[in-house]
């Protein structure tokens, strides 16, 4: 298997990356980047600005910043730790030790700072690479390595140190170099067997003519022994890390702009969650397949999907009695258990109609939605049935890793809602069940439902990140279907928009922060909410509290757009329903005085500005 794809795999991917210019802030490794990428036409335009010191970058980038889709920020390890770092015995020694190991840390954060320039003043997104430690110990006796005194080990402290400044920062994410570099093996670029350990970065097979051309040597036939080619001795990887440092860069960018994200993992039984057959070769009499391998890699890939706020299902042909009762011989030692799924379809009925029962009852579109199956014929059905729904579960040593690594199904940053997703759609499974046995004005009166509106006024507002991720996955209630970038949505904001996010509450569960809508001298460009409020006529009560709040501001007349796209019908009426007429090109015109009645049962408000991040 292809290097890249191993670590980055692409079997969940539908729609291109769209990347078509990436800034390269670095030293001299991050320009070796630049020029290998572009000689293997992996990806897109390169553009590089030299950075070695805590010194000031250029006032504005080679290109216009809004033309890069993002930033990738390479501190030189040299820099941080200083050429003083070749006096091994002063590292080595504790009363100078500490002072360089602090030295080295505050180099760290102040090249961070001064590499983020464009990040602070543009909002660009942005990808810090950590460091590539030595790929050995590095220590003046055997009793130290690992410890404090170990080189290798504190480069890895300084990685730490970079994962928690980046952590704090905004549209700020960390490139995992040095995973990269030790899952392909770093003999193959890493320079450190013949260079410095300080350095951190790559040898050439072009080194060696620096001890066999005439321009390097005097007399003109070199050494008395020439040295072989380089390739001889040490295999030559650099090409695949290159092209593992791009894929790294477009997964985080996938991510963070949430691609083709999964929101949703329905998982068959039988030969997919276990070896074998449930009702088969797990009775009573015989040994039980046994579960190491596969079978547990699967189980922890469950959990860590829910830690993600994706949602679990499981959809079986099978006897759901029996499945409870066997399940604790198939699943060892408890690890998991049928009700760490949220949905559950155990019957005898199509497979088909089962997902498509689940995605109903998860408020979602297939699209959003894998189906891990080992059936190749039910694989084939339900992506028949269900089109845009992604299959996967033939190869069983490939179902972890994709699940995992994928950059579909991660996600950029655990906001409250991600977190208490599951939670949240158990409340909503009970909601959904009341109001089976009510009329809708009863059901709606009684949920005591309660909207927060909040003015969010820029990146360093705690919900800025919340607003991008449901601009940026919303696909049914989302009047215009855009998707918008961090630095993009921030000048927005700083040109005059005004960004409501409003959270949603009822008796039964607090959804959190559900909708945004994207305001501006009247004009309702975008309007997003979440699926799972759709038909609570939360967003009447929405649109009458901002239109009252922005005619108080001295808004006399108000306009709106709806776009036309595959999945929004649901939303593109919200308007009209609101008493807009429609004037031609998806242009609704609110007059006047016009009448603008919210729901009189929902409890609403406007909150406080939030503190920053």
């Amino acid at each position: 298997m292809d290097f890249a794809e191993f670590l980055f795999p692409r079997g969940l991917s539908v729609s291109p990356s769209g990347i078509e210019r990436v800034l390269v802030v670095g030293s001299c490794l991050g320009e070796v980047f630049c020029s290998a990428l572009s000689a293997l036409q992996v990806g897109p335009k390169f553009e590089f600005v030299q950075f070695n010191n805590v010194s000031d970058l250029p006032g504005a980038p080679p290109s216009p910043v809004e033309g890069y889709d993002f930033q990738y920020v390479q501190i030189p390890l040299r820099s941080v730790l200083t050429d003083q770092i070749v006096r091994f015995a002063d590292f080595s020694n504790p009363t100078v030790h500490e002072a360089m190991v602090d030295g080295a840390f505050q180099r760290c954060r102040l090249l961070l700072e001064a590499g983020l320039k464009y990040n602070r003043e543009y909002g660009l997104l942005t990808v810090v690479s950590n460091f590539i430690s030595p790929q050995v110990p590095v220590v003046s006796a055997l009793d130290r390595v690992g410890g404090p005194y170990d080189l290798s080990a504190f480069v890895r402290r300084l990685n730490a140190y970079l994962g928690e400044l980046c952590e704090a920062l905004p549209n700020v994410y960390l490139a995992d170099l040095d995973s990269i570099s030790q899952s392909l093996g770093k003999r193959g670029f890493v320079d450190d067997f013949l260079g410095f350990y300080g350095h951190g970065a790559y040898w050439s097979p072009g080194w060696r003519e620096f001890d066999v051309g005439p321009g390097f040597n005097a007399p003109s036939q070199g050494r008395i022994e020439t040295p072989p080619l380089l390739e001889e001795i040490y295999p030559y990887l650099g090409n695949d890390m290159f092209v593992g440092v791009w894929r790294q860069m477009e997964s985080i960018y996938r991510t963070v702009r949430q691609i083709d994200q999964v929101k949703l993992v329905i998982f068959d039984l039988d030969d997919t969650l276990w070896r074998g057959l449930l009702a088969d070769h797990y009775d009573d009499g015989g040994a039980w397949p046994v579960e190491h391998g596969w079978p547990l890699g699967v189980w922890e890939a469950v959990h860590h999907l829910r830690a993600r706020g994706i949602m679990t299902a499981l959809c079986s042909k099978n006897d759901e009695a029996l499945v409870r009762a066997r399940w604790a011989r198939a699943v060892y030692e408890g690890w998991l258990t049928p009700d760490d799924f949220l949905f559950r379809e155990i019957n005898w009925r199509p497979k088909p109609a089962n997902v498509a029962a689940i995605i109903e009852q998860a408020s979602l579109t297939p699209r959003s939605v894998v189906f891990v199956d080992d059936n190749p014929v039910e694989r084939a059905a339900v992506a028949a049935a269900l089109p845009g729904i992604r299959t996967i579960g033939g190869n069983p040593y490939v179902t972890k890793r994709v699940l995992l690594w994928s950059a579909e199904t991660q996600v950029a940053t655990i906001t409250p809602e991600t977190a208490g997703r599951e939670a949240m759609m158990r409340g909503q499974k009970l909601r959904e069940a009341e109001r089976r046995t009510l009329s809708r004005d009863e059901f709606l009166r009684g949920l005591g439902s309660k909207i927060e509106l909040t003015l969010v006024d820029g990146p360093e507002h705690r919900q800025f990140a919340r607003c991008l991720e449901l601009i940026n996955k919303s696909n049914q209630f989302n009047t215009n279907g855009q998707r918008r970038g961090a630095s993009e949505l921030t000048k927005w904001v700083r040109e005059g928009g005004r960004l409501y996010a409003f959270t949603v509450a009822d008796r039964f569960t607090n959804y959190g922060l559900v909708g945004v809508v994207l305001c501006r001298g009247g004009m309702f460009e975008q309007f997003v909410m979440s699926c799972r409020v759709i038909g609570l006529e939360i967003e009447t009560s929405v649109l009458a509290h901002i239109i009252e709040r922005e005619r108080g501001l001295g808004i006399a007349k108000f306009t709106a757009v709806v776009e036309r796209t595959e999945a929004n019908a649901v939303c593109r009426d919200v308007y009209a329903r609101m008493g807009f007429s429609p004037a031609g090109d998806g242009i609704l015109v609110l007059d006047g005085e016009g009448a603008v009645t919210p729901i009189p049962f929902h409890e609403v408000q406007f909150g406080q500005p939030a503190a920053p991040a």
